[in-house]
């Protein structure tokens, strides 16, 4: 073997390493750029779950508009509050749960249970009322 064939063949092996380095620079970059894309939405996603979550619970309790009222309503319709004997504030509490209703927060069984209870506390105010004015 003379010396021009052997480095025309040292030429071409290192013509081929560096093809197979820059290729293989390549394809890890890539990798890498695929990596971060994918570790971003994961993250992103997260961060979303936790901030909902936060959301609702604050909303719970500071009693925003997406909380479930069942404390609230039971609350007030325990006893004869003050609040349960006017008329406004029962139909109010009757909207809200409508609104409830439709809106899903609230199941059928658990808005006609909530309903039932506002009306026999209705039942219940309204007897007081006639008692007190019988007195």
């Amino acid at each position: 073997m003379d010396g021009t064939k052997a480095l025309y063949y040292a030429a071409i092996g290192l013509a081929v390493l560096i093809g197979v380095s820059i290729v293989v620079s390549v394809v890890s970059a890539l990798l890498s750029l695929a990596w971060a894309i994918v570790s971003g939405i994961v993250t992103l996603a997260v961060l979303a779950g936790v901030v909902y979550v936060l959301y609702k619970a604050g909303a719970w309790l500071f009693g925003g508009d997406d909380a479930d009222y069942s404390a609230s309503d039971s609350l007030g319709t325990s006893g004869s509050s003050s609040v349960a004997s006017t008329g406004n504030a029962t139909e109010s509490r009757q909207d809200r749960l409508r609104r409830q209703y439709v809106e899903g927060q609230i199941s059928e069984a658990e808005f006609e249970r909530r309903i039932g209870e506002e009306l026999e506390t209705e039942e219940r105010d309204d007897i007081d009322r006639e008692l007190e004015r019988e007195r």
